[in-house]
């Protein structure tokens, strides 16, 4: 079944409205993050301008030279947002809600010391995390698996990374105490292991994934924070890998 821009518009009208599934959020941005990493920012930027229902518009304050951002400009408080990162070894797209009537919370600034190192490290690719330090390595870890599996689920995060980082990232998520998301990866990584490839997996396990990716989603256990307080609040010195 061919999904094409029509299934774009209903789905994201299904988002702003907060009656999308799991399942219809994951279809959406997979088919966005597909044409991200076929054709480029200026396809998908191509594609939001052209749904009739949505009156997207692009922002550029504060981005970096990967970063995209659209974002509806209708009526009413609340808006799409639209964020998309494309670097040579790292992608992502996330779909979002914005909400104006609703007072900002105060940031946690424990998410804001481990996003602020995130962002310094956007640059990095997979090849390069082993010469990172500690602290740096375990941020990296934890963000490139919060942000691929937000993204498009486990079978995203496995199959762009082939299991590269699979061996540090368990460990850090045990150093963190991040007990309940270990497990899901690890499941999620056996179903890689018992297949010819994560590819395979993924095609071939979907409902499995679709499983884990909901555990992953319900766990409790908020990675940032997490990191933050094992690595960036006293932790430093102590790493992933150490």
């Amino acid at each position: 079944m061919t999904y094409g821009a029509d299934d774009v518009s209903d789905d994201l009208t299904r988002v702003l409205e907060g009656t999308a599934s799991f399942d219809e959020r994951a279809r959406l941005e997979h088919h966005l993050l597909t044409l991200l990493r076929a054709d480029g920012g200026d396809a998908v930027a191509a594609l939001l301008h052209s749904l009739p229902a949505h009156d997207f518009r692009s922002v550029d304050d504060d981005l970096t030279e990967y970063e995209a951002r659209f974002v509806t400009a209708g009526p009413g408080p609340r808006h799409l947002v639209v964020a998309t990162y494309l670097a040579p070894e790292v992608m992502w797209v996330n779909v979002t809600v914005e909400d104006t009537s609703v007072e900002p919370a105060e940031p946690d600034p424990r998410h804001q010391a481990f996003y602020d190192m995130w962002e310094s490290l956007l640059g990095v690719s997979d090849s390069e995390v082993a010469k990172l330090d500690p602290v740096r390595k375990a941020v990296y870890l934890m963000a490139r698996l919060e942000a691929e599996v937000m993204n498009g689920g486990l079978g995203q995060y496995l199959t762009n990374t082939d299991g590269v980082l699979l061996e540090d990232t368990v460990r850090c998520l045990g150093a963190i105490g991040a007990r309940r998301t270990r497990a899901i990866l690890l499941e999620a990584a056996a179903l890689g292991a018992e297949a010819a490839s994560y590819v395979a997996a993924w095609e071939s396990r979907s409902k499995d994934f679709e499983r884990l990716d909901g555990q992953f989603m319900d766990s409790g256990e908020d990675l940032a924070i997490l990191t933050a307080e094992a690595f960036l609040s006293g932790g430093r010195g102590k790493g992933p890998t150490s």
